[in-house]
Formats: C-alpha cells, structure tokens, sequence
C-alpha cells in the first residue's frame, strides 16, 4: 500500500529528466540489436509452435484411423491445443522484446540525426521493456504456483495410497 510520501516522489520522478550520452547510447544500441536477434528467434519458434499444433491435431487424428493406439484419436488433437494455446501466450512477451528493439532503433536514429522526436520514442521503447519483463515475471509465478500445486497433489495422492 502506498503512502502519500511515496506517491509524492513517484510524481517528482516523473517531472525529472535524464540525459543518456556516449557510452549509455552504445549500450542501449548493443541491447537493442541482441533483443531484436532474440525476438526475430522467437517469432520463428512461435511459428513453429503453431505449426505443431495444427499438425497435431489433425495428423493424429488420422494416425488413430491407422489403430496405431486408442489415445491416439484423443491425445493428439488436446496435445496440438495446447501448444496453440502456449504459442498465443508466447506471443505477447516475444512482440513487446521486438518492439522494444524497433523504437529504441528509432529513438537512436533520431538522436543522430538531431530530432526531437527521440526522448518520446525512447519512453515508448522502456515500457516496452517493462511490459516484456512485467509479462515474463507474472507468467514465471503463475508456472511456479501451479508447480506447487502440483508437487502438493502428488504428495496427497500418495498420501492417500
């Protein structure tokens, strides 16, 4: 819970400015440049995601026509929803990285060029960045909470034998 204290500086932060230069400039362009390589990366796995999940739901339903198993017919087309449904959620933090990557290109551009367009391109870019890491860490406790759950229902299963 926040305190008027802490909401008064929050709002003087926020009148601040800051000034990046030389060596800050150079790291924020080397950044950008590994997360554009990481989110192109991701976009080709997202593609590839959804493309095993669409050969999954219809390739095994066509292998269990084949009586290779019974699961088969059932397994393969709940398997290739699943993995559409991780690829849409691995959607979102891979298109923040890249768009993170792309503005904070322009900003620097701007810069170079002398533009005035550059400190609200760079504010973009950051939250950006803060959405990616926002998604990555909210995701990271959902999937630790369900590991939890998960070690807590196998423990009172076998408690339960």
């Amino acid at each position: 819970m926040e305190t008027t204290g802490t909401t008064n500086r929050i709002m003087e932060i926020q009148d601040q400015r800051i000034e990046l230069q030389g060596a800050t400039l150079l790291h924020l362009n080397e950044i950008r440049k590994w997360t554009n390589f990481l989110s192109i990366l991701g976009f080709i796995a997202f593609g590839l995601l959804i493309l095993v999940g669409i050969i999954m739901l219809f390739a095994f339903s066509v292998a269990s026509s084949y009586a290779f198993s019974p699961y088969a017919a059932v397994m393969g087309p709940w398997m290739g929803i699943i993995y559409i449904i991780f690829s849409a959620i691995y959607f979102f933090p891979i298109y923040y990285l890249f768009r993170f990557s792309t503005l904070t290109k322009q900003s620097l551009l701007q810069i170079n060029l002398g533009g005035g367009n550059s400190n609200a391109l760079m504010a973009q870019a950051i939250d950006y960045l803060k959405r990616h890491f926002r998604f990555v860490g909210i995701f990271t406790i959902v999937v630790l909470s369900m590991y939890i759950l998960i070690i807590i229902g196998v423990v009172i299963m076998l408690a339960m034998r």
